[in-house]
């Protein structure tokens, strides 16, 4: 399981909203979860973009195999956060940029600008579902199916996190000031 997880915002933004809803006890912590759920939801639908830039799959792909929980948590101390998880097993090697032959030479580039190649004694293999296998010795059996990273695998990827923390700070950012006129205004 991987996380992403923003340990500090804007301090001035935070300043900020104390500053307007101090008037209106529990208005801070209210417009702030509201900020971060905004912001979870949005990081949760730039993830599959993100990773489908670092990797050669598809962002619905990506989506389809990936469990993706969000909490925002507040409490009696004051405090707001967001945790996203990603979860999701390893995907089959055929999920990825695979390409083969009939003459039986399989390559597979897993990584966008990656050298992809060939992999020794693969083949594409019926037996437990369409998938590519190799053998593991001289003999028939026994097989090894190949996989690629799972989801949670590719959002520990450094510029992945990168980017996702940039999009939930400048979402967070932007839509405190929605949610600061809402608490203002009674909704």
């Amino acid at each position: 399981m991987s996380y992403v997880e923003v340990q500090e915002t804007g301090k001035d933004v935070l300043a900020r909203v104390n500053k307007v809803l101090a008037g209106f006890p529990g208005g801070a912590i209210k417009a702030s979860q509201a900020a971060l759920k905004r912001a979870g939801d949005t990081a949760k639908t730039k993830a599959g973009q993100y990773a489908a830039a670092e990797y050669t799959i598809s962002k619905g792909t990506f989506m389809a195999n990936t469990t993706i929980k969000s909490e925002t948590a507040g409490g009696s101390g004051g405090v707001a956060s967001l945790t996203l998880s990603f979860a999701g097993s390893p995907l089959p090697l055929l999920t990825f940029r695979t390409r083969y032959a009939r003459s039986g030479k399989v390559t597979a580039q897993v990584l966008r600008g990656g050298g992809g190649g060939a992999i020794e004694r693969a083949f594409i293999s019926r037996t437990f579902g369409l998938s590519v296998a190799r053998r593991l010795g001289r003999e028939r059996y026994p097989l090894e199916t190949l996989f690629g990273p799972g989801t949670s695998k590719m959002m520990g990827n450094e510029e992945v996190v990168e980017q996702m923390d940039r999009t939930i700070r400048e979402t967070f950012e932007s839509r405190i000031e929605h949610e600061i006129l809402r608490v203002l205004s009674g909704w």
